[in-house]
């Protein structure tokens, strides 16, 4: 379906499914000796994802066992050995409490069904099924389909709904291949997801609107529309005087434009700015204090506003807005409208511990944050950081906070999870495909083994390898996990989880872990997890020379353009030759 390369390997034991029934339930033998009698039922009317669910079941079967297995339509009579794919005129309807994403995978007689919403569920339910006859994508470029002549699924009756409705993780190498992210069940924005795979939580614009709200070149002839700082009305990149009733209109006239120019859009944008000269007019000020004398008052109080006016004509569409920064805490007096999602980022906390049990003032500060925001709704998506800004491959050994992270934010009620990474062209960000694939997980069910997760992952991507390669990812996740010392998404490369004897060691893991790679692809991902400790030692004793030119040529190679958020490679290697001259 994508012309992706595969990296498949031989599967050798007699299991053919992760056990999920007893050993006397009654199987389904679904492939006997390479061949089969089953067909795939559709409806005649399958939506665009139900095919591609179906197609994926086929091709992978076909794969694993040698089996062809024919897509035929409701038209004519269920056959006895069928998999039903999707509701149709021979099943009861999908249950409707599944939403656009869950799905009900069972058997009955010598049946196999997958029914769930047109939209997605359907299609994740072939999803789930496959993965429990053990295929495995865990790359785009690395997939697992074990080899087998006979499939037996066991009596099966599951019904799936996600912890999260939307699940991003942004980084370049999660929503670059829309195949890789649709198996791996994410639905935000930025993957290129199309109709074949049920669409995508389509988001208009991208954070940090009031720029295309109230536009600068209105500064001119409407100065009033901006904040007043210091007695003075401020142009430039700022906020705005949200108390100001032109203001209102015109956002809204402009919410209306975009719905107008991107119907298929769920979620609008109208945030904040991202800076924080805020408005310091009274009547700004008298609104602030109606709602517990915080900025987010005031805001929530104009975001409500605009949403109340949009629901009247578009009861389906969404407006988002930022708790971030000087909006982070929540207001009280004032609740978000039942269409309003706010978006919680917690960017100044300390990412080496769950943050429940962090001591860092910041961290305690987000976690208050957070139970506040949870009181007055049970709409909150959050905006999480897994990488270093200024450091894209700097080593960012979180997979101890994120995970924990996550559960906390089911706990608190939270719909909707974004977790931002390197997300330039080429991606390369440390541990990218890594953390996208337990990310996945997580996402899906938050209480799955993420640490079970990272061994299986290594397994299959590194190979014979993959001890050493997870030698070093413990040994920097066991140096930060000091529970006295912090890192951020800005710390440098210093930071005292990549203290000398860590470094050293990581050379005589990446030795051992060459050595043992036993394919191309294994190799090639060695290579280029040692980017980020190279990375490291050069920015820790900066020197121009053999060692830097073939750094910058294999990040190249790779096809990495930046090296910390906005800043392309050759103007990195610009400012690192002029500071290594220096020296």
């Amino acid at each position: 379906m994508s012309g992706m390369s595969y990296r498949t390997f031989i599967h050798v034991t007699v299991s053919t499914i992760l056990a999920a029934a007893a050993c006397c339930s009654a199987a389904i033998t679904l492939v006997n000796q390479g061949q089969s009698p089953y067909s795939i039922v559709l409806s005649a009317q399958a939506s665009a994802s139900e095919k591609r669910g179906a197609a994926e079941l086929a091709m992978h079967i076909r794969q694993m066992s040698g089996a062809q297995l024919p897509i035929v339509t409701d038209d004519g009579p269920l056959p006895e050995a069928a998999v039903i794919v999707g509701a149709n005129r021979h099943t009861e309807p999908a249950d409707a409490g599944l939403g656009p994403d869950g799905f009900r995978l069972y058997t009955r007689d010598r049946r196999i069904f997958i029914v769930g919403s047109r939209v997605r569920g359907t299609m994740y339910g072939c999803t789930e099924l496959l993965e429990r006859l053990g295929v495995r994508w865990y790359t785009p470029k690395v997939t697992f389909i074990p080899r087998k002549a006979t499939i037996e699924v066991p009596e099966l009756d599951l019904r799936q709904i996600p912890a999260f409705e939307y699940r991003e993780a942004f980084f370049t190498e999660a929503f670059g291949d829309k195949d890789w992210a649709a198996r791996m069940r994410f639905n935000g924005n930025s993957c290129r997801l199309d109709e074949s795979t049920g669409g995508k939580i389509t988001y208009h614009p991208f954070v940090h609107s009031f720029d295309d709200l109230i536009p600068p070149s209105l500064y001119k002839e409407h100065p009033e529309y901006f904040p007043l700082i210091k007695g003075k009305r401020a142009d430039g990149y700022r906020q705005r005087c949200l108390s100001n009733p032109d203001v209102l209109k015109l956002a809204i006239d402009k919410v209306r434009q975009w719905i107008r120019e991107r119907p298929a859009a769920t979620i609008y944008s109208v945030s904040q700015n991202d800076c924080y000269e805020t408005c310091e007019c009274d009547a700004c000020k008298q609104i602030m204090d109606r709602y517990g004398g915080v900025h987010s008052g005031l805001y929530l109080w104009f975001v409500n506003q605009i949403a109340e006016a949009i629901e009247k004509d578009h009861p389906d569409k969404l407006i988002d807005t930022l708790a971030y920064q000087f909006t982070e805490a929540a207001p009280t007096g004032i609740v978000p409208r039942k269409n309003v999602r706010i978006r919680l980022c917690p960017i100044s906390v300390c990412e080496a511990h769950p943050y429940e049990k962090c001591s860092h003032p910041n961290t305690v500060r987000f976690v208050k944050n957070l139970a506040a925001w949870a009181k007055i709704t049970d709409t909150l998506y959050i905006w999480h950081y897994n990488t270093n800004f200024a450091n894209y491959l700097m080593p960012f050994p979180d997979f101890e906070e994120f995970p924990a992270d996550t559960r906390l934010y089911q706990r608190s009620g939270v719909k909707g999870i974004f977790f931002q990474g390197a997300y330039a062209a080429g991606g390369g960000g440390s541990d990218a495909e890594l953390r996208s694939y337990v990310m996945s997980r997580l996402l899906w069910d938050p209480s799955a083994d993420s640490d079970a997760l990272v061994t299986e992952w290594m397994k299959g991507v590194y190979g014979a390898a993959w001890q050493p390669m997870r030698q070093w990812f413990d040994r920097l996740h066991e140096k930060a996990r000091n529970p006295e010392k912090h890192f951020f998404i800005y710390s440098p490369p210093t930071v005292h989880y990549l203290s000398p004897d860590v470094v050293a060691a990581g050379d005589g893991f990446f030795d051992q872990a060459q050595k043992l790679a036993d394919s191309d692809l294994a190799r090639e991902y060695v290579a280029k997890s040692r980017l980020w400790l190279r990375y490291v030692k050069l920015s820790q004793s900066p020197a121009v020379g053999p060692e830097l030119d073939a750094f910058l040529a294999d990040v190249r190679g790779f096809g990495i353009t930046q090296l910390r958020e906005g800043q392309p490679v050759d103007r990195w290697e610009a400012e690192y030759r002029r500071r290594a001259e220096r020296k």
